[in-house]
């Protein structure tokens, strides 16, 4: 074992007393849903199901969105699978526990719960409660205790839609020993960029495969059309529309410094990252002197309304449906990275972003200069531009033909690993 490693184990140990602190913390700040904390030390009174069970893990709304396309897929192939999906925020549990109640591909065989702190102790009482037939991992949850326990147990494990920064990998470098245990350890890996795929490989030795994003399978449900004219009527009008999605704090601020750059009538609809920041949107809205309205308070709109707050989860294909022009979110954002731009322009929209898209740099290099793809720097860089020009059918096809090679790889993947059952 690594020294990297043992110290970790030896500190997660110890921060036991600690966590229960923090997480009660977490409760108080919103952050925890109550009545569910003992999921965070692993403390359930839900049974594991009978059926092969798939744990599938990740951290936020993004994450969690691939996982159950990655469910979708799988449970076309093994019917029999029964899947488990922990991640780390209430907003991700949400959509997750929404798409197990309203979907009938996942409904009675899937189950939601918060990820289990990774401390030694409170690993190894998830894993043999659960004990899954297969875990999988996406993005870059990395969690050496769980892994140890999992491996301990002889169940398989993969980690796909592998995505770091360079700084990332800079820092998994200087912890050789640890992260070749970790990394190199993964019965699959797949990587979802080249500079994943080319700094994990330098880290285990060995080449790792890159389907590509699997984000760029996903794809926004039809709008209900009701709702969808009844807000063009109700709210946007004759107006143009802005939609800004995924948001961060700074770039409403950004959205609305465009919003009163805009010559002609607009509308913008703002639907934010985390809605618990609604607050704060909503100060800022009156600071600027904007008619805002709230949706998760059910306040109504009018064509009057500068600014309708979309602080609610699962409706982003409703809202950009009334899009002349997508803002996009993360790309002015300290630290964020971007956003995936593919799922809007395949529905016909032109997105904009800021230039900070370091998470999806290799999506930048193919698509910026293309019509439809558009980088702004300013508020003012928007408020010029908008409408912008919406990407070419020719564009939008190329995309979705490209959209399903990410997933069929990693089903093709995955399917090896799971127990021998019913197949189609």
């Amino acid at each position: 074992m690594s020294l990297a490693r043992t110290a970790y184990e030896l500190a997660t140990s110890a921060a036991g007393p600690l966590l229960r602190v923090v997480v009660r913390r977490r409760l108080k700040a919103g952050k925890e849903v109550k009545g569910r904390t003992g999921e965070r030390f692993a403390k359930t009174d839900r049974p594991r199901p009978a059926a092969p069970l798939l744990w599938m893990h990740g951290a936020s709304i993004g994450e969690t969105r691939l996982l159950l396309e990655t469910a979708r897929a799988l449970k076309t192939h093994r019917p029999d699978l029964s899947f488990l999906i922990t991640s780390q925020t209430a907003t991700s549990a949400e959509l997750v526990t929404r798409a197990i109640k309203e979907e009938p591909i996942l409904k009675g065989c899937a189950l939601h719960q918060f990820a289990p702190l990774d401390t030694p102790g409170i690993s190894a009482r998830f894993v043999d409660h659960w004990l899954p037939d297969l875990a999988v991992f996406a993005e870059g949850e990395i969690w050496p205790n769980l892994l140890k326990q999992l491996r301990k147990k002889s169940i398989p494990t993969a980690l796909i839609n592998a995505r770091m920064t360079s700084n990332s990998l800079k820092g998994w470098s200087r912890w050789p020993a640890l992260s070749q245990s970790l990394f190199g350890r993964f019965d699959t890996l797949l990587a979802a960029d080249r500079q994943t795929a080319k700094g994990l490989a330098a880290i285990i030795g060995r080449d790792v495969p890159m389907p590509g994003n699997l984000k760029s399978a996903l794809s926004l449900p039809p709008p209900d059309a009701l709702d969808a004219d009844r807000l063009q009527s109700e709210f946007v009008g004759s107006r143009a529309c802005l939609v800004a999605v995924s948001t961060h704090e700074g770039e409403e601020a950004f959205v609305m410094d465009a919003l009163t750059g805009i010559t002609r009538p607009t509308a913008c609809i703002i639907i934010p990252r985390h809605p618990e920041r609604a607050a704060g949107i909503l100060a800022l809205a009156h600071d600027k002197k904007l008619k805002i309205s709230q949706r998760s308070a059910g306040q109504p709109v009018t064509p009057e309304t500068d600014v309708l707050l979309a602080d609610t989860l699962g409706e982003v294909a409703l809202f950009a449906h009334l899009a002349d022009t997508v803002y996009l979110g993360g790309g002015h954002a300290s630290g964020i990275g971007g956003h995936n731009p593919l799922e809007i322009l395949r529905l016909g929209r032109a997105v904009t972003t800021g230039p900070n898209v370091f998470n999806f740099s290799d999506v930048k290099s193919e698509l910026e200069g293309q019509t439809g793809y558009y980088i702004v720097e300013t508020p003012q860089d928007l408020a010029d531009g908008f409408p912008f020009s919406p990407p070419t059918q020719g564009l939008v096809r190329s995309l979705e033909d490209a959209a399903r090679a990410p997933m069929d790889a990693t089903i093709e993947a995955l399917l090896p690993l799971l127990p021998e059952g019913d197949t189609v």
